[in-house]
């Protein structure tokens, strides 16, 4: 494996092209984690002037701290404190020291779900004794519902922006893109790329009408620009690998009792114009939850979180509300 030191010198020196409120706020804090198997996790924390919430936030394949800028301003505003966790792989964490260091393989959900775990724990161990709350999107709010599922009582509420409980396949039939990645996986082609998808490169033509995941003019841009600038945050598109091993942690949602016995209070956010996620499982595990919120977006791409201020506002007013109803009244 190969680490990631948790800013590079020469960041500060280089902040991408963005307004301020995308770049790093004043007070943020690095540091490093040993995950289930001592790999190396990247970290960082923004403390409210106030704290009433201790949270962790987490985002999805690809995503890294940098990202959430934006969004760590907001709930710091709100009076909660956040600790923000990169991924193994991805953003400032240990990646494998290979010439594909850059391209998600074959992925253990369980150590992820540890390394969250764990990760909250040891965080909020020296913090003050304060309600916790788990804030993730796509792939992180996936293991974060799986963590949920092993240790109910890790977070006082869940905010989960598209979770990734159902694949989007497009115009493949959802089996054939089952055994596809699993055969592919197979025969040692784990790390070859699917349909679609390829090593990254600057995208020149990315708007609000191209992008897949915002319909902002700047929110659009925050993943490539931080990507351009910084280099070594950058992580490619989806392997066969990566994929079965996704289908293989949708599949195990869909067990009987699994979501059920969930007793977490959950605020579900679904967007109606996917290109990654099934806008049904959404629904479908709502209904499961005991205690599920689900709020739908059907104009909404994919990233609530960096969608163009309306739609973000609404997301963040049933934060707000179901922070007060269930974790802080």
């Amino acid at each position: 494996m190969q680490d990631v030191p948790p800013r590079m010198d020469t960041d500060a020196a280089r902040p991408p092209a963005l307004p301020t409120r995308f770049l790093e706020p004043e007070g943020m804090v690095w540091g490093r984690f040993a995950g289930t198997d001592g790999v190396s996790l990247r970290w960082c924390h923004l403390a409210a002037a106030a704290p009433r919430i201790n949270c962790v936030l987490v985002g999805g394949l690809t995503e890294f701290a940098e990202k959430y800028f934006e969004t760590m301003r907001d709930l710091s505003a709100r009076g909660i404190s956040v600790w923000c966790l990169d991924w193994r792989g991805q953003g400032g964490s240990q990646r494998e020291a290979s010439l594909h260091a850059s391209r998600p393989g074959p992925r253990n959900f369980d150590h992820d779900a540890d390394d969250l775990t764990y990760f909250t724990s040891a965080m909020f161990s020296a913090a003050p004794n304060l309600p916790r709350l788990l804030v993730a999107h796509s792939m992180g709010a996936a293991i974060g519902l799986l963590a949920l599922t092993r240790n109910p009582r890790l977070f006082d509420g869940a905010v989960l922006s598209a979770p990734m409980l159902g694949i989007e396949t497009g115009r493949f039939p959802r089996l054939i893109s089952r055994l596809l990645a699993a055969a592919a996986t197979a025969v040692g082609f784990s790390r070859h790329f699917v349909p679609g998808a390829g090593m990254w490169r600057f995208n020149a033509e990315l708007c609000p009408a191209t992008s897949p995941v915002s319909h902002d003019p700047e929110r659009c841009l925050v993943h490539r620009a931080w990507y351009e600038a910084h280099p070594h945050l950058r992580v490619d598109g989806a392997t066969y690998g990566w994929l079965h091993s996704a289908f293989r942690l949708t599949q195990r949602f869909r067990r009987r009792n699994l979501l059920e016995s969930t007793t977490t209070p959950i605020l579900l956010g679904s967007a109606g114009k996917e290109r990654f996620v099934k806008p049904k499982s959404h629904a479908r595990a709502a209904a499961r939850l005991p205690h599920c919120r689900l709020v739908q977006f059907p104009d909404a791409k994919h990233e609530l979180f960096m969608e163009e201020d309306t739609v973000r506002a609404r997301w963040l007013s049933e934060m707000d509300a179901f922070i007060a109803a269930q974790i802080v009244p």
